[in-house]
């Protein structure tokens, strides 16, 4: 986690200065108005969000999880964060620890993305992430933030992440298995359970603020 916040904080800095140069040029030039492209993404946001997810959109979305940014950004600096602070101890520093740590944070990550795919339908949730393209930067970071929490429903409107709680947890407890005994306590689970609840939301913050940094650093020379 050392190394995520760095990075998430290199991607809202340029995800915000963009949307600054693009103000400042816009007050200075003052142009006819067009169609601006994060207004018209906006309005495809909106779009899907109207529309309740097919089986085909949680089957995309659940292996788009599993092979894309994501499963990097939740297994690897936790990975090394772990080796760092030599956690769990029995593991050692080592190479090996860290292939232990990688293996193991991987392995969670698959079952949580599994527990959250199955509560997600019981509990009619909409397993898609709505970016606000269109909207200010700070408007932005609070509904990637809060959206670790709340999430819309299949048909609309909002409700509790349910199938997200079950995956930050429930994977956890499932990893005790293959981790040293004596993280195997309610204690222990709740409390390094919860240290999921801010890789998931570095998580929606990257997938925020992403693209907009990647159309960025395209058009540089």
């Amino acid at each position: 986690m050392t190394l995520l916040f760095p990075a998430l904080l290199f991607v809202c800095g340029l995800a915000a200065g963009q949307e600054t140069a693009a103000a400042t040029k816009d007050d200075a030039q003052q142009p006819a108005p067009v169609p601006e492209a994060p207004k018209a993404a906006a309005a495809v946001e909106a779009q899907l969000a109207v529309t309740p997810p097919s089986w085909t959109d949680r089957r995309n979305v659940f292996f788009r999880k599993l092979v894309g940014p994501q499963a990097f950004i939740e297994t690897v600096p936790g990975a090394i964060f772990d080796t760092a602070r030599g956690f769990p101890g029995q593991w050692g520093r080592s190479g090996l620890g860290f292939a232990k740590r990688l293996g193991s944070q991987y392995g969670q990550f698959i079952v949580g993305e599994f527990i959250e795919a199955g509560v997600s339908v019981l509990h009619r949730e909409d397993p898609r992430y709505f970016r606000m393209p269109g909207e200010r930067f700070g408007k932005r970071l609070g509904h990637a933030l809060s959206g670790t929490f709340v999430v819309r429903g299949a048909h609309g409107g909002r409700t509790l992440a349910v199938g997200r709680l079950a995956n930050i947890y429930g994977s956890w407890a499932i990893a005790t298995f293959w981790n040293p005994a004596d993280q195997r306590n309610a204690v222990k689970i709740f409390g390094n359970g919860s240290l999921g609840i801010g890789i998931k939301a570095g998580s929606n913050v990257f997938r925020e603020f992403w693209p907009d940094v990647k159309k960025r650093l395209k058009k540089q020379p």
